[in-house]
């Protein structure tokens, strides 16, 4: 993806080109350091002050700017070896540097990020931010001709195995801490086709108790979050049908078990192991896993992340609407799901299995 708005703008003809190797005589160390160490000087030393700078610098996530770190420092590597400047650049150099990569082995993925890395420097070419250069964007219809983006798995595990699996983790008042904290994340990452990130944001001071169901209000920066959306609520209802795999039933439990522990945080999902700490993502991935190998899924193959897909997809085998699977997932681009998340479910048995269970 490209930067809409880059950090900072340099031509051919622009003096800035000086200064900025004036004050950061040694741009790769501090990017090293700092990753936006550097860009920050720049804003200060155009006239913006340190805290609307500061809040500039916030328009890319953590996340993001981890990625641009990579590319960055050998953009900078790049240009120091051939003693060429950093910001009065060519086409040509780009288009080397873009090259250089692809020889090295990168694909697509990757020297798209490299791409967006440039243009997240305020790099211009041509009175067009270096990303979208024409020639930039042909090249990249190349790479991606001679080595296309492949979906790391074309199908998904069936949901039918974990839902066994977790069917024997009952009667919930019988079970161990451990097993009843197993059993809801699982449970809440189906329904609702969350994120990981989702569930560590879960709060007991968000939560609203109702007869049938329980509503967690997200009113925090999560993945999706952008200018005009609203985070949708994450709720656990009542399953009647099948008191086993009622996740309702499951989170009373585990805020009955939990109260008296839950003493320094108000995060919902705590360790089980003392001191009962709030949780990260990892951990919270790693407990996903656990149950994916106690059902007799791949983790190998699947990762945690993969609940979203395998939810989602058999949601809509079973003519779910679109707009509701869609709505569920905090997506607001249908192409999302169809690429990425809508995937054949494997079939655990094979075809004379089936015939003969009839």
């Amino acid at each position: 993806m490209l930067i809409d708005t880059p950090i900072l703008v340099y031509s051919k003809e622009r003096s800035t080109d000086s200064s900025l190797q004036r004050h950061c005589p040694s741009i790769e160390q501090n990017i090293e350091s700092n990753d936006m160490s550097c860009i920050r000087k720049q804003f200060i030393d155009r006239g913006i002050s340190t805290k609307t700078a500061s809040i500039m610098l916030c328009s890319w996530r953590k996340s993001t700017k981890k990625q641009y770190k990579v590319f960055v420092k050998k953009w900078f590597s790049y240009c120091r070896e051939r003693k060429i400047s950093e910001v009065q650049i060519s086409i040509n150099i780009v288009l080397d540097y873009l090259t250089i990569l692809y020889e090295n082995g990168l694909g697509y993925s990757s020297i798209n990020t490299a791409r967006s890395a440039l243009s997240a420097l305020g790099l211009v070419i041509d009175n067009v931010l270096v990303g979208a250069h024409p020639l930039v964007v042909r090249f990249m219809k190349g790479v991606y001709n001679l080595r296309p983006t492949k979906s790391k798995n074309i199908c998904v595990w069936d949901v039918s195995l974990v839902l066994n699996y977790l069917r024997k983790l009952s009667p919930v008042n019988m079970l161990t801490l451990q097993e009843v904290t197993l059993k809801l994340v699982m449970l809440i990452a189906l329904t609702n086709a969350t994120r990981v990130q989702t569930l560590k944001f879960l709060s007991v001071d968000c939560m609203e108790k109702l007869r049938d169901e329980f509503v967690f209000h997200l009113d925090v920066l999560l993945k999706q979050s952008r200018p005009g959306y609203k985070n949708p609520d994450v709720k656990l209802r009542a399953f009647p049908p099948d008191r086993r795999l009622c996740v309702y039933t499951v989170l009373k439990e585990y805020i009955k078990r939990t109260e008296i522990l839950r003493v320094h945080t108000k995060q919902l999902l705590i360790s089980y192991i003392k001191p009962h700490k709030a949780v990260t993502c990892s951990t919270i991935s790693r407990w996903i896993k656990v149950v994916l190998q106690k059902s007799g899924i791949d983790t190998r193959q699947f990762s945690a992340h993969s609940v979203r897909s395998a939810a989602t997809s058999k949601a809509k085998l079973y003519n779910v609407s679109l707009a509701d699977i869609m709505s569920k997932a905090g997506w607001t681009n249908v192409n999302t799901f169809a690429t990425f998340y809508n995937k054949r479910i494997i079939n655990s048995n094979s075809f004379d299995v089936n015939v003969l269970n009839n």
